[in-house]
């Protein structure tokens, strides 16, 4: 099984809209998805104006995210504090700032990344993939 790191620009766009995003997220067969817990934080932070994209009524928005939640595993930070200082390091020379977690998670588990967030592509240590590798099942 390959695993992906996500970011939380995928998970929006998977409850923002039922398209292609939440299509293959759900239906990417072989990947294992991984998502720092810093994930929760950032998404709880968005969570008005995720609510107001999405336009659909809190309880199926409440819904979609367990189902989201229940495809993801959500890595505490303690496993992979050993890579922080390096990710920090990369981002900062990155000017990719407040991706640390990810990118100390991707490190840790030699894992591309899945993001829409273009800071990430600066980050030359990490392999960024797209969704349409993802859906292809390229991740390698």
């Amino acid at each position: 099984m390959t695993g992906v790191v996500v970011d939380a620009s995928v998970l929006i766009a998977c409850v923002i809209s039922d398209g292609k995003a939440r299509r293959t997220f759900f239906s990417a067969s072989g990947i294992e998805f991984y998502a720092p817990e810093f994930v929760r934080q950032e998404l709880l932070k968005r969570a008005p104006r995720i609510l107001a994209l999405s336009g659909v009524p809190p309880p199926v928005l409440s819904a979609l995210w367990d189902d989201l939640f229940a495809r993801l595993t959500i890595v505490p930070r303690a496993a992979f504090s050993h890579r922080l200082k390096q990710a920090t390091q990369l981002t900062e020379k990155a000017d990719a700032r407040g991706d640390e977690d990810y990118v100390a998670l991707a490190l840790a588990l030699d894992a591309p990344v899945w993001t829409y967030d273009k800071d990430f592509a600066r980050v030359r240590e990490i392999r960024v993939v797209s969704r349409e590798q993802i859906a292809s099942g390229l991740t390698d």
